[in-house]
């Protein structure tokens, strides 16, 4: 009886060592496949901001110059009589005012005319910078610039 008994108790042992040593590689399995899904299915914050970013000079709403007597709208002409904050938050690009500094703010610069926008919640803690040629259409006058896009991530 005391052999049946040392036997069932070793027994016992092991099935719960065994049972805790195969529910921890499980875990480490699921969150192993669970961390190389969020790697593989992950968009770079550089391409996530290029893309948020071609509404600036593409788009109506934001500064993109449109013609008032056809209405066609000219991508890549910014009309510099748009090119002020409050068509920038009014209708362009606005975040929200208590938890808009955890989303992508930007600063605007055209370099050779010197104007300058920003995003509502812009503190001036630029992550990385985009570049894009433009074309500047001032009254009657079209030239060609330069508008850097500052980015700020999540400060």
């Amino acid at each position: 009886m005391t052999e049946g008994m040392f036997d069932f108790t070793r027994k016992s042992i092991f099935w719960t060592l065994a049972g805790v040593v195969i529910t921890i590689v499980v875990f480490a399995f699921v969150l192993g496949i669970s961390g190389y899904l969020n790697k593989l299915t992950s968009v770079p914050e550089k391409l996530r901001a290029e893309f948020i970013s071609q509404r600036f000079a593409n788009i109506p709403e934001c500064f993109a110059y449109q013609d008032s007597e056809t209405g066609r709208v000219y991508p890549g002409v910014i009309d510099l009589s748009k090119f002020t904050n409050e068509q920038m938050n009014l209708s362009c690009y606005h975040t929200d005012s208590e938890k808009g500094y955890e989303d992508y703010n930007f600063r605007l610069k055209l370099t050779k005319n010197g104007a300058e926008v920003h995003s509502n919640n812009y503190f001036n803690k630029d992550s990385f910078t985009l570049f894009r040629k433009v074309a500047v259409k001032n009254n009657q006058t079209l030239t060609e610039d330069e508008m850097y896009i500052f980015v700020q991530v999540k400060i």
